[in-house]
């Protein structure tokens, strides 16, 4: 089955390990573990989602003095777990900028990205903050406080993440992380806003010739956000609220709008209003945006309809009765941050919210950041592998594919990723040395 060699696992892999093996030890000299096995023993645990990974793999190397993390993830020498957490600790989290700049340049050489085009040459941007950590008792100095009614203070991670998404695609993109933390020499605690002011500057540079349609909650949707947005020559479509912005929805209230209605095979009439300049705020200074609003009318058993509404959002984007539902399939689109990559981190194998190890200066960002990358090659792997998507299909569920790895993976050694995959296809056509008792 054909791969593009660039975008292949094994090709990948030696992405990873370049970057790290080129990062600067500061170490004393006798170090038995390198900086390096130690991030691929981190990512290859994640990767295959099974924290006790690296004693399996240890029990292999004692009886045939082979192990799938030297096969597969090109690490030398395999450290115990707590060794691992001590070493990780150091690494700063900027060093792992070239490995997502890297994988995406690769999507858009392998044609990949062109399929995530939305409009005006513009990709889709939800930003999002979530919690990956919360303790009342383990901390460190970067962890966010609350003061708790108890008494107690509840110590958290937190972290601004943005994804390149398409409506048509289920596979989401992630893009390098901001992490919201204490910093020192600042009393004022961080906040997901400001992350998001600090993470947008990055990518741009990160991939200067990429223009976003920046989507978000109601929280973006403020003028400094909006005119930081237009002056990097991004777009924006943000949800509105009341609640939040009653100056707007006030003034909606006299405002006659341009409506568009299309009809389902349901019989549900989805009803489109837009209108275009429209100040955000009072103040003469505020940006003009273009609003548009959803509701559906749904016919019910007894005759009536019921009509929900969906939302309503601002954007930068011109509005015309022929893109007005892309552009509102488009806003709608945010949740997929939320659906298809924070609720499968912490849901679906990748445990995002795990206590792998805390640290005290990078270890709890460092394994998020991982673990990420372990989700990014699984969403590449599904795009391009068609091995992998064979196995998939095979196996009809998440869930029972990445049991079947993990056990393939624990059991017996293997020359490649795609051996191993070879393996789990068609295991009767398939010879191999079993590594267990």
């Amino acid at each position: 089955m054909y791969t593009k060699k660039h975008l292949g696992f094994s090709s990948l892999i030696k992405v990873f390990s370049k970057v790290m093996g080129s990062l600067s030890d500061k170490r004393a000299m006798n170090k038995s573990y390198s900086v390096h096995d130690t991030a691929l023993c981190a990512l290859a645990c994640m990767y295959i989602q099974c924290p006790s990974l690296l004693s399996f793999q240890r029990k292999l190397e004692s009886r045939i003095k082979r192990n799938n993390l030297k096969t597969q993830f090109e690490i030398r020498e395999t450290p115990k777990e707590s060794q691992m957490r001590e070493i990780l600790d150091d690494v700063p989290c900027g060093a792992y900028d070239p490995i997502f700049k890297e994988y995406l340049t690769r999507l858009q050489r392998g044609n990949q990205l062109s399929a995530y085009v939305f409009e005006e040459g513009a990709y889709l941007l939800p930003l999002d903050g979530t919690q990956y950590h919360y303790s009342t008792h383990v901390h460190c100095d970067q962890c966010l406080q609350q003061a708790l009614r108890n008494g107690k203070t509840g110590y958290s991670h937190k972290v601004v993440q943005a994804a390149i998404v398409h409506p048509d695609h289920k596979q989401v993109i992630p893009m390098r992380p901001e992490e919201i933390k204490n910093s020192d020499g600042f009393t004022k605690q961080d906040c997901e806003i400001n992350a998001a002011k600090r993470l947008m500057p990055i990518l741009k540079k990160m991939h200067p010739r990429l223009t976003y349609i920046r989507l978000g909650d109601s929280l973006y949707a403020t003028a400094p956000f909006i005119r930081e947005t237009l002056a990097q020559g991004d777009h924006f479509i943000f949800a509105v609220k009341a609640g939040d912005h009653s100056t707007l929805f006030e003034k909606m209230k006299a405002l006659d709008f341009y409506r568009h209605d299309e009809v389902d095979e349901k019989g549900r009439k989805f009803i489109y209003e837009w209108r275009s300049s429209v100040p955000l705020t009072a103040d003469e200074a505020s940006p003009k945006v273009n609003i548009m609003k959803l509701r559906i009318s749904t016919p019910q058993a007894d005759g009536t309809n019921k009509v929900s509404y969906i939302g309503t959002w601002i954007t930068s984007l011109n509005i015309t009765n022929l893109n007005v539902t892309k552009l509102v399939k488009g806003a709608r689109c945010r949740w997929r941050i939320e659906n298809e990559c924070f609720n499968t981190l912490k849901n679906h194998g990748y445990e995002i919210e795990h206590n792998y190890g805390h640290g005290e200066k990078n270890l709890s960002f460092v394994f998020y950041i991982t673990t990420l990358l372990a989700f990014y090659l699984h969403q590449i792997l599904s795009l391009t592998d068609q091995l992998y998507q064979a196995v998939r299909q095979s196996y009809v569920t998440l869930k029972s594919t990445w049991q079947h790895i993990q056990s393939a993976f624990n059991w017996f050694v293997y020359d490649s990723w795609e051996s191993m995959l070879q393996h789990i296809l068609n295991p009767d056509h398939y010879e191999l040395q079993r590594a267990g008792p």
